[in-house]
């Protein structure tokens, strides 16, 4: 049950957007490429015996029918975007299936007329959808979220929008200003007050913000692809002191509450949070934090 119940916030997670329409073809692009190799150099289903007349342009041709099943896709996600200011995981999901659907289908009708001509009926399209496109189409399927995961996202301290902006220029009494960190695209923009920071930690090419919930209900974690340097700028530059206690590592200062020696480590404890956070050796600690001894695990905040 408790796996089935992590599958909404696995969907509900923030994806990668190309607004770009030349990235979003050189992606398909690379797909079909892969998918023309695998049917000249493999042959699957019988191809080493088909040698019919231009039989090369022929099997090219599913290479366009692969490229233009990306507008109707393509077309989709624009108008789907727009409505909404996040793209998730489900979208991207959903956009893919619009694609597959189409790929199948424009292929069935290439297959049809061009490479074995026959009288198409839906019995023969079910079975050259499940014997021959869905094999295909399971391949390119990790291949294609890999791709638009990977996507490099130039990150920068985001422009105030009106809204943030407004927060920026009256804050309500006892609150800090809105710090915006945002990505290439808007909808890896992120906005949190400053005393809402816990801590960062750098996961490969992303950071895992752990924010306090604005209601105070507990702890948020948010992934962003950013390197941790890159986050620790932009919250030099909202004014936003932050302690870089390892490589992997930002911590807000006013949440430290004590430091424990474990061994040769050294972990933190901060405020509404269980877990420690490890130290490196050349972080010097100011001396008028508490240790709080060897059983700090046992501290709740």
């Amino acid at each position: 049950m408790s796996a089935l119940s992590t599958v909404p916030a696995w969907l509900q997670q923030r994806w990668h957007f190309e607004t770009s329409p030349w990235a979003a073809l050189r992606r398909f692009g690379l797909a079909t490429g892969l998918v023309l190799l695998l049917l000249f150099w493999l042959q699957p289903f019988g191809g080493e015996r088909y040698r019919a007349p231009w039989w090369a342009l022929r099997l090219l041709g599913y290479g366009v029918c692969l490229l233009l099943a990306v507008l109707p896709m393509r077309a989709w996600a624009l108008r789907r975007r727009a409505r909404q200011p996040l793209w998730r995981l489900q979208d991207e999901l959903q956009a893919l299936a619009i694609w597959a659907a189409c790929s199948a289908g424009l292929s069935y009708a290439h297959s049809c007329w061009l490479v074995s001509p026959r009288t198409p009926s839906w019995v023969d399209f079910f079975m050259f959808s499940l014997v021959f496109a869905l094999p295909f189409l399971l391949m390119l399927l990790p291949l294609l979220l890999w791709q638009g995961r990977a996507d490099v996202l130039a990150v920068q301290l985001a422009a105030p929008t009106a809204e943030s902006q407004a927060s920026t220029t009256a804050p309500a009494a006892g609150t800090s200003p809105q710090i915006v960190v945002q990505g290439r695209n808007r909808d890896e923009q992120l906005c949190f007050r400053r005393e809402q920071l816990v801590c960062a930690q750098a996961q490969q090419n992303y950071v895992r913000l752990q924010l306090e919930a604005e209601d105070g209900s507990g702890i948020q974690a948010h992934l962003l692809r950013l390197p941790l340097g890159e986050l620790a700028a932009a919250l030099a530059a909202g004014e936003t002191a932050c302690w870089r206690v390892h490589r992997s590592w930002l911590v807000a200062p006013e949440r430290v509450q004590a430091w424990v020696q474990t061994g040769r480590q050294r972990q933190l404890r901060l405020r509404g949070l269980d877990a420690l956070i490890p130290v490196s050796a050349d972080f010097e600690l100011p001396p008028e934090l508490p240790s709080a001894g060897l059983d700090a695990t046992q501290i709740r905040p």
